[in-house]
C-alpha cells in the first residue's frame, strides 16, 4: 500500500495517463463520428428509397383506378415485378392503398378493394390483428374496415372482447363499419363493463355507418350487461327512433337496477316530445 502511494506521489503515471486517456477519446470521438455519419447515411438512404418507391406505387395505382390493370398484370411486367416481392415496397405499397381509399368511393373504391385483396396485402392486414402489440393489432383492424373485408367481422368481434381499451374502441367502431346497424348488436353478449368514453365513440362510428333499418337496435336493452343497455338507450336517443318507445317502456318496467330506469325515462321522454314536435303538436 505505501509503495502505491509513493508512486502516487512521485507523478511519474501522469503523462502515460494523459496519452491513454486522449487516444482513448480521440477513439471513442471518432467511434461516434462514424457512427452519425452512418446513421445519416442510412436515413438518407431510406428517404430516397421511400421516395423511389412512392413514385412507383403512384404510377400503379393510377392504372389501378383509371385504366382497370389487375394485380396480374403488374406481376407480369418486368417494370414492377422487381418491386412487388420487396417486403418495405409492400409495406410501403399498403399504407398507400388505405390512405387512397379513404378520399374514393364508388367503383374506384372497389377497384383498390380488388387490388388489395388480388397482392395479398390482405394477409398481411389479417396477421397484425394476430400480434402481441396492441399498435400492431390496432393497425391491422383498421386497415380491414377501411377496405371493407367483412370475412374479418367474427375475428373483430372475438378481438373487441379485449381488455384493452384502445384495442376495444377501434375493434367495436370497426365492427360498426363492417357489418353497418347489425354491426353492434353482437353487444348484446357482452360480458365486460363498456365504459362512457368507449360508448361515445361506438355512438360515433354507429352514426357514420347508420342507415334507416334500425331493426334490431332493441336487442341491446335486453343485454344483462347494465352498460351495454345504457348503450342502447343513448343510441336510441342520438338516432331518435321513436319506433323503439315500446321497448323503452318495457325496460322502464323491468329495469334491472335504478341507473338504467331512470336513464330509460329520460330517453322516453325525450323521444314523446321529439315526436310532438315533429307533428307539430306544441
Amino acid at each position: 500500500m505505501e509503495s502505491i502511494w509513493e508512486f502516487y506521489k512521485s507523478g511519474i503515471w501522469v503523462e502515460p495517463f494523459l496519452h491513454i486517456s486522449i487516444v482513448i477519446f480521440l477513439t471513442v470521438a471518432a467511434m461516434l463520428f462514424l457512427f452519425t455519419i452512418a446513421i445519416r447515411s442510412e436515413k438518407i438512404e431510406r428517404r430516397k428509397r421511400h421516395a423511389g418507391y412512392e413514385a412507383v406505387i403512384e404510377k400503379i395505382f393510377m392504372q389501378v383506378v383509371f385504366e382497370d390493370r389487375n394485380y396480374t398484370f403488374f406481376t407480369s411486367n418486368q417494370e414492377y415485378s422487381v418491386y412487388l416481392s420487396i417486403k418495405n415496397f409492400r409495406k410501403q405499397m399498403l399504407k398507400s392503398i388505405i390512405n387512397l381509399h379513404q378520399n374514393y368511393d364508388g367503383i374506384y373504391a372497389k377497384k383498390l378493394e380488388n387490388f388489395y385483396f388480388e397482392s395479398g396485402l390482405i394477409k398481411t392486414s389479417l396477421s397484425k390483428i394476430k400480434s402481441q402489440k396492441w399498435q400492431v393489432v390496432c393497425s391491422g383492424i383498421q386497415e380491414l374496415a377501411e377496405m371493407n373485408i367483412t370475412k374479418a367481422f367474427p375475428a373483430l368481434v372475438k378481438i373487441s372482447k379485449t381488455k384493452n381499451k384502445e384495442v376495444k374502441i377501434i375493434a367495436l367502431k370497426a365492427c360498426a363499419k363492417l357489418n353497418g346497424n347489425k354491426g353492434i348488436i353482437h353487444l348484446a353478449d357482452h360480458k365486460d363493463p363498456i365504459d362512457l368514453w368507449t360508448q361515445v365513440n361506438i355512438i360515433g362510428a354507429f352514426k357514420r355507418n347508420y342507415v334507416e333499418d334500425n331493426e334490431d337496435t332493441e336487442k341491446l336493452l335486453a343485454s344483462q350487461n347494465a352498460t351495454v343497455v345504457s348503450l342502447g338507450l343513448k343510441i336510441i336517443q342520438t338516432l331518435e327512433l321513436a319506433s323503439k318507445v315500446p321497448y323503452v317502456t318495457h325496460l322502464i318496467e323491468h329495469a334491472p337496477n335504478e341507473a338504467i330506469k331512470l336513464e330509460a325515462q329520460n330517453v322516453l321522454r325525450f323521444l314523446i316530445t321529439k315526436t310532438k314536435l315533429n307533428n307539430g303538436v306544441f
